[in-house]
């Protein structure tokens, strides 16, 4: 690609099992050539951020949440702080990111959690990622809370459930934001989960109304009933995953080219 090519990064947002849709999108960036310089993600979009970041396979990556029997992850204790401890959850983010550190990587990622005493957004930019992103998961009242270079750690989802200001500090020239989250109206409430699931999709969509209007394009795939912890439904996501990505790519392939003809210009 010549040198000129411009700067995109992406900013892919928290929604739990929704988030296996940011797979889709991300397969078809990459099989229309269109090169990504840096990731931002909240929660699941740090998981499938980081995971591609690091050098896995997206087509192995979407065949594995797909058969991947995600309840085995489970490991339920006697709740204190969340009824999940996540030992388990770490260990398999461990492996999908090969065990690399941010400094690693050949794509630009950060991962971003949230202080649960000040309330401040955390972004990881450097050191080991499996501690980064199991703390940038910690859904609150699911997962029990990280504690990390002195902070206690609760899901990113809490301050930047799509966090498109802090991917514009990496200085792209194209801020693409996927919003996999929140359509609270759809979703059925038949048991405990599925409240706490509806309670954080309702604060979800305050949050990211601010936060995506600031994306130079957004993909939103349309997951309908589709719940954060509908895990069982990850080849669905997929799908409209790669649906909206592809609804999306006339456009962005315009834009592309536009700042290729100005650099051309300028030299």
């Amino acid at each position: 690609m010549s040198n000129s090519y411009p700067k995109i990064i992406l900013a892919l947002g928290g929604g739990g099992a929704r988030g296996f849709a940011h797979i889709g999108v991300l397969q078809v960036l990459k099989e229309a050539g269109i090169k990504v310089s840096g990731i931002v993600g909240t929660s699941m979009g740090a998981l499938i951020g980081s995971t591609y970041a690091a050098g896995t396979d997206l087509y192995y990556l979407g065949q594995l949440v797909e058969y991947f029997h995600w309840e085995e992850l489970i490991d339920f204790h006697l709740p204190s702080l969340g009824l999940i401890d996540g030992s388990k959850v770490k260990t398999v983010i461990d492996l999908l990111t090969k065990g690399k550190s941010f400094e690693e990587l050949p794509v630009h990622f950060w991962a971003v959690a949230t202080d649960l005493f000040t309330g401040e957004e955390v972004i990881f930019k450097t050191g080991p990622l499996a501690s980064a992103v199991r703390a940038s998961i910690s859904i609150p009242g699911v997962f029990t809370p990280v504690t990390l270079n002195g902070r206690t750690l609760v899901d990113g989802g809490v301050v930047a459930g799509v966090p498109v200001s802090i991917a514009r500090r990496m200085n792209g020239n194209i801020t693409l934001a996927v919003n996999v989250g929140f359509d609270h109206t759809q979703h059925e409430v038949k048991n405990i989960f599925d409240v706490m699931s509806k309670v954080l999709d309702i604060m979800g969509n305050k949050l990211d109304s601010q936060q995506i209007e600031q994306a130079d394009f957004i993909i939103t795939p349309e997951l309908g009933n589709i719940g954060t912890l509908h895990f069982y439904r990850a080849k669905d996501c997929l799908e409209i995953g790669r649906e909206a990505a592809q609804r999306i790519l006339p456009e962005l392939k315009l834009q592309i080219d536009s700042f290729l003809t100005r650099e051309d210009e300028v030299c």
